[in-house]
């Protein structure tokens, strides 16, 4: 059992090097790059430093809930709100976020991420019942076409905006087989009696920087 864990640990590991072995002997670091990333480049920074998480993070697209939200889906009464997070990590005069009721849902827009973990990150506030839980799942688009939805994690956050903890993309593997990348949204869920919150400043960090 000891064996399966470490080879388990060691796995993403293992498929990055192979993945690397696979390259010509004569690619240049950029070409490394491309070939375990895979996705166009986007402006990354430290927003969660405050927080001692040192990760380069990139904003979902529309995740400041500022401006349109035309490639989001939006169900069930899920709206934006005035209130924006209380820590501004995005920057200051920002005064709106995503209200959740009881049955609704809200699902990203699609968006590149690479093989190597890596991490969702927001902030909730709960307005909702003692017992209301925020889900997060994660949609991932099968290189066949189809839509693979998995568990990621639940949100048991207070009344006050907090920023999640790192949510580790568990899906990410499965992007070996399409050039180092995969393609994946993300769907918050409030449940449990009396469920009601808010996110905003929804946040990737997209090539495991940590």
């Amino acid at each position: 059992m000891a064996g399966m864990r470490l080879l388990r640990r060691g796995l993403p590991g293992l498929l990055a090097a192979l993945a690397l072995a696979a390259m010509p002997a004569a690619a240049s670091a950029d070409s490394l790059s491309l070939g375990l990333d895979g996705c166009a480049a986007r402006p990354t920074a430290q927003v969660f430093s405050r927080w001692l998480d040192y990760s380069n993070y990139t904003l979902v697209p529309g995740g400041t809930f500022e401006g349109s939200l035309s490639d989001w889906k939006l169900t069930g009464g899920a709206k934006v709100v005035s209130g924006n997070e209380s820590f501004n990590v995005h920057g200051s005069g920002e005064t709106h976020a995503l209200s959740l009721p009881s049955g609704s849902s809200a699902t990203t827009p699609a968006v590149c991420a690479a093989v190597l973990d890596p991490t969702l990150r927001y902030f909730a506030a709960n307005d909702g019942g003692l017992l209301s839980l925020l889900n997060v799942q994660i949609l991932y688009y099968l290189p066949t076409g189809g839509v693979l939805t998995l568990p990621l994690g639940v949100n048991a956050g207070g009344k006050s905006w907090a920023p999640s903890l790192p949510t580790i993309v568990t899906a990410n593997l499965l992007g070996l087989i399409t050039g180092g990348q995969v393609k994946v949204a993300f769907r918050f869920v409030p449940v449990g009696l009396g469920a009601k919150w808010r996110i905003d400043d929804v946040y990737l960090d997209p090539r495991a920087s940590h």
